[in-house]
């Protein structure tokens, strides 16, 4: 029992590093309402943030499947209620995790996981010649627009809290300087999975990544990444360039059925014309995210649309458009109505002369040795025949293209 208490001490004493969940699904955004439909926009917003965090690109929201999503994105929502900031009336959202990971699989766009890099950040601001570090709680415009671009991005960021051990342990021209050790020993009280030194002049910011823990650093021959930006939104150039890094390195992109397809067959594809203005005409559809092609034979065409809506919305579509057509086949039954009862089946034995007694037989008499049955006394069954149901197609509708 000593030996184990020993060992959990000596376990704790060591530093846990491990990546840091992140909720990027949740949000809040402003309600404008001087506009027309202002609290709808504001939903197609806030889909617009849980995109970009959940796929780790800023362009992933110009994508065709996202651009059509973004018109029904109430369907994406799991939770919402109203706030406020100032006189301005807000959103708070929750988006369903699920259903974003399906619409990324769909617009074949990566996903960037939720554990996620934590970074310390060392922000050294200059002033009139003067430099200081801004600490968690330091009064920053640099520092606010830095933790306010990396919520949108889902990037986490630690800011050293600022007390005697952190005054004490780092120099300000250890950080400007970009001194590997000293940064490396007073980065090594902070449970984070690298560290970010930015030095700011104004609107221009100068960065160095350290894209590993800070016990790292000091024994490691690896240069940091390095990067500038300017303007006035240079913090926020500055956590693109880091998301991005990042992004580019964990974001996967995830092959597999829609959570929501169906298969349809297409009759009357007579050539190479018809099958494409088919494919740019369904991919057009706001319930389409995209297509695949299972099966063509002769003139019929077999495909699994995948669905940004449900299967009675791509029906309603695909029948408003004048070169589709419903076709009613009569292989396409419920399943209830394909179900055919199938009967138990029951053993009718045929009773032999043994299996019962006379009424002659009484209790007294002697037991009457059992007799085995002969081939023609053996037990026979009664054969049942059952009907098999109509094999079930492999679609779920039919059209019929009119070219």
């Amino acid at each position: 029992m000593r030996y184990l208490a020993l060992l959990m001490i000596g376990c704790l004493s060591l530093p846990a590093y491990a990546l840091t969940q992140v909720d990027i699904y949740r949000t809040e955004v402003a309600i404008d309402s001087t506009k027309d439909k202002g609290e709808e926009l504001a939903r197609q917003q806030a889909m617009k943030q849980v995109i970009v965090r959940a796929s780790g690109y800023q362009d992933s929201v110009d994508n065709p499947v996202v651009t059509k999503a973004l018109q029904s994105s109430a369907r994406y929502i799991s939770q919402l209620s109203y706030g406020k900031e100032g006189d301005v009336m807000t959103l708070k959202l929750l988006f369903n995790d699920a259903q974003i990971r399906s619409l990324l699989t769909q617009a074949q766009l990566p996903f960037w996981p939720t554990n996620r890099n934590n970074l310390l950040v060392w922000l050294v601001e200059e002033q009139n010649y003067d430099r200081k570090i801004v600490w968690e709680h330091s009064a920053s415009n640099v520092s606010d627009q830095l933790k306010q671009a990396a919520r949108d991005r889902g990037l986490p960021l630690t800011l050293p809290v600022g007390d005697f051990d952190d005054i004490t342990g780092i120099e300000v021209s250890d950080l400007w300087g970009g001194f590997a050790k000293p940064i490396s020993l007073a980065s090594g009280r902070y449970p984070v999975d690298g560290v970010l030194v930015i030095r700011a002049q104004g609107n221009s910011l100068r960065w160095n990544l350290y894209d590993q823990s800070p016990g790292a650093i000091a024994r490691s021959n690896v240069a940091p990444v390095t990067g500038s930006a300017n303007g006035g939104d240079a913090a926020t150039q500055l956590i693109n360039a880091v998301a991005d890094f990042y992004a580019k390195r964990s974001a996967v992109v995830v092959l597999g059925e829609s959570s929501e397809s169906v298969v349809v067959k297409f009759l009357n594809i007579n050539n190479a014309i018809d099958f494409f203005t088919l494919e740019k005409t369904l991919t057009s559809l706001n319930s389409v995210a995209n297509l695949d092609v299972l099966e063509i034979k002769g003139n019929e065409l077999m495909l699994r649309v995948h669905l940004l809506a449900s299967q009675e919305a791509f029906e309603q579509e695909a029948t408003k458009l004048s070169k589709i057509t419903k076709f009613d086949d009569p292989l396409l039954v419920e399943d209830e109505e394909n179900a055919v009862p199938v009967p138990p089946i029951e053993t009718q034995v045929q009773p032999t002369k043994n299996d019962a007694l006379t009424k002659n037989d009484e209790v007294g008499e002697p037991a009457i040795e059992p007799i085995m049955p002969t081939l023609n006394e053996e037990t026979t069954h009664s054969p049942v025949v059952v009907e098999q149901p109509p094999a079930k197609p492999k679609y779920q509708m039919v059209f019929e293209w009119l070219s």
